[in-house]
């Protein structure tokens, strides 16, 4: 990813000391440490984003969330992302929530500032290779609002081949042609965070407030309450 990065600073002529941490996570930017959130530069979430910031969808009623992963994944780490996705759409900050959890799943209902109440359904039951599933629904008065294909339970891809060797394709960008999607989103936000310091202090404020998101839902799961986010 880092050659990635590389390539797009080097392009659009941006002057910054920007690495990559070895695992995506964060980027070191002149020597500043910047959580990255590449749900922010996922396409299908920015387009979510904005049929609620402009006003399209109506108003909301209902957000449901579901993501499912492979067996032995971290699921307070999946709520951290869901959790951003939750507030970047809705363009407001999660004030309680509420956890419950089983074998390798985990259910939160959570509210944010301006009034919407989201359910998210977390699962770490998939086979190993296998890959995510995920799902975000906004349901309003005028309609639903959701970033999958109508009436599909799984990601779709933009090219299939049958026959003797099925495949799959989805590579929709050309400058980072060859990367995951999860891989190319991680550039772009390392990238508009390398050459903007508003959105390096926006990236950390929101990472500040995810992390007290998920860990008033580790004391839910432990009081069986709802438990107020931390101002």
């Amino acid at each position: 990813m880092q050659k990635g990065l590389n390539y797009l600073l080097e392009k659009y002529s941006v002057a910054a000391d920007a690495k990559l941490t070895s695992d995506g996570k964060e980027l070191v930017v002149n020597g500043e440490t910047v959580p990255v959130l590449p749900w922010e530069s996922e396409r299908r979430i920015i387009e979510l984003r904005n049929l609620v910031v402009l006003g399209r969808v109506g108003n909301m009623c209902t957000y449901r969330i579901g993501h499912t992963s492979q067996k032995g994944a971290d699921l307070f780490e999946i709520l951290a992302r869901e959790i951003g996705i939750l507030e970047f759409t809705v363009d407001s900050s999660v004030k309680e929530i509420f956890a419950i959890s089983g074998t390798n799943t985990m259910n939160c209902i959570a509210e944010t500032e301006n009034g919407c109440v989201c359910t998210i359904e977390l699962g770490a039951t998939l086979k190993s290779g296998m890959s995510d599933i995920d799902k975000h629904e906004i349901i309003t008065d005028n309609g639903v609002a959701c970033d999958r294909v109508v009436d599909t339970q799984v990601p779709q891809s933009s090219i299939y081949v049958f026959g003797k060797n099925d495949a799959s394709y989805c590579d929709t960008d050309a400058e980072l042609y060859g990367y995951s999607e999860l891989e190319i989103n991680t550039i772009r936000n390392a990238f508009a965070i390398a050459k903007n310091a508003d959105a390096r202090k926006n990236n950390i404020k929101k990472w500040e407030h995810i992390q007290k998101v998920v860990n008033a839902a580790r004391r839910s799961l432990e009081s069986m309450e709802n438990i107020k986010v931390e101002a």
